[in-house]
Order: C-alpha cells, then sequence, then structure tokens
C-alpha cells in the first residue's frame, strides 16, 4: 500500500483533513445522512474531482461499519434486504463504467445529486408519503445507479425509506448497513477493473479513521437535537457542497 497521496500534504491540510472528518462525521452519525457527501466534497478540493468516489468508497467502509455496529439493534432488516436486493445489481453495472467519465462530468454528477437532495427531502416530508414495498425497489434501483458513480445518494432515498414507516433511531441504523453494503460492492468493483489506486486506499483508510469519533458523538447528537435545528443545518452545508462540486468541475 502506498501512502504517497497522504505524505504530499503539510501538516496544515491534514489538520484540514482530520477536522473535516469529524465535523462530517458527527453530522453523520446524528442523521444518517449527509456526512459522506461533505467530507466528498473538502476531499475534492485536495486531490480533485475523480479521485473522490474511490477514496470516500474505502473511508465510508470505516464509518458505515461504526454507525452500523453502533446502532446494530435499531436496523430494520426487512428494509435492508429489499433496498440491497434492488439497489446492488444496478450499481454494480454504473460503477463498472466510473472510470469513463470525466471529472467535469462526475463534478456535476455529485453537485447536481446534492442540489437536487435538499428539495426531494421536503417534497416527501411535506406530503408524508407512505412508501410501498413496489415504490421502495424502485427508489432503490435509482439510489443503487447514482451510488454506483456518486457518494451521497442516500438522500435521494431517505425520502422514501422514511415514508415507508420507519422510526428515526431505525432509519439512521439500517440506512449505516445499506450505505456500508453499498461500498463494499463499489470498492469490490472499483478493485476489479483497476480503478482503486494504493494512494486511494492509504487516503481512504486515514480519513475513515477520522470518522470513528464523529460518529460516537454524532449518536449522542442524534438523541439532542431538534429535527428543525437538524433540517437547517443539513439543507445548507448541503447546498455549499453542491456549490463547492460545480465550482470545481467548471473552472
Amino acid at each position: 500500500m502506498s501512502f504517497d497521496m497522504l505524505l504530499q500534504f503539510d501538516w496544515s491540510v491534514l489538520l484540514a483533513l482530520c477536522v473535516a472528518a469529524l465535523f462530517t462525521s458527527i453530522i453523520h452519525g446524528a442523521t444518517g445522512l449527509a456526512g459522506g457527501m461533505l467530507m466528498a466534497a473538502a476531499l475534492a478540493s485536495l486531490i480533485g474531482v475523480k479521485a473522490v468516489v474511490p477514496v470516500m468508497s474505502v473511508a465510508l467502509l470505516i464509518s458505515h461499519s461504526s454507525r452500523a455496529l453502533i446502532n446494530f439493534k435499531n436496523i430494520d432488516r426487512s428494509v435492508f434486504l429489499l433496498v440491497c436486493s434492488a439497489s446492488l445489481p444496478v450499481l454494480v453495472l454504473v460503477s463498472s463504467f466510473y472510470g469513463r467519465l470525466s471529472a467535469t462530468w462526475i463534478g456535476l454528477l455529485l453537485g447536481g445529486l446534492l442540489a437536487v437532495s435538499v428539495p426531494i427531502r421536503h417534497w416527501g416530508t411535506k406530503r408524508k408519503l407512505r412508501t410501498s414495498k413496489s415504490g421502495l425497489a424502485a427508489a432503490s434501483a435509482v439510489y443503487g445507479g447514482l451510488s454506483g458513480a456518486a457518494v451521497g445518494p442516500g438522500m435521494v432515498l431517505s425520502p422514501f425509506m422514511l415514508s415507508y414507516g420507519m422510526s428515526r433511531e431505525a432509519f439512521v441504523a439500517t440506512m449505516a448497513l445499506i450505505a456500508l453494503t453499498t461500498n463494499i460492492t463499489r470498492v469490490t468493483v472499483f478493485g476489479g477493473t483497476n480503478q482503486l489506486l494504493d494512494g486511494y486506499i492509504a487516503l481512504g483508510l486515514f480519513v475513515g479513521l477520522l470518522t470513528i469519533p464523529g460518529n460516537w458523538l454524532g449518536r449522542s447528537v442524534l438523541r439532542a437535537i431538534s429535527n428543525k435545528s437538524h433540517s437547517y443545518a443539513v439543507d445548507f452545508l448541503t447546498l455549499m457542497a453542491a456549490c463547492n462540486f460545480f465550482y470545481l468541475s467548471l473552472r
């Protein structure tokens, strides 16, 4: 495993990575959403847009594992199996072609995904939708396709999972296990198609280990934060991250 990508950063950049990983993992641990996308936006400024998805795929293996273990007793296994059975085949197909996408298109995809996730989430919340099994399966297939080339499509899937009748705790726990399975699959495909460089693995492990304490703190925040405050904070940070990806892809 090569650590060249890590060694090329000076201490101030490494410190910024530590702060970003801790802060975004607290958000991730508290909400089950947004943390991976926000960390990806921070990393994109340092390592480039194209490297973000492979690096974050490795980092999120650790982050999602710790969140799934912390909240294991709240996992809804039936929802997990339904989502994964519909999403993983599509994910494998799309991630196999990730290397053919340009950095510009990847940046636009990530930025666009972030931007549309905000109105989609509010749309589902305001209408108090009730999702059927077939509806959740269809949303999961879309989630799988987006997961093949982007970090953070859980924001698109979340309104459908929440309207399926899940509690907040069950949602956070189940989403962690779904995201872990998603990232294991994506890392496997990237490795099998030579898209996962050694430097990406080392940097991903470094970032992933930094998220563990944030996930523990996030669990406490989950129990204390109000739904309204959480919603405003996630919306603001998500839109800021979208603007960052648009800037990086078009400059």
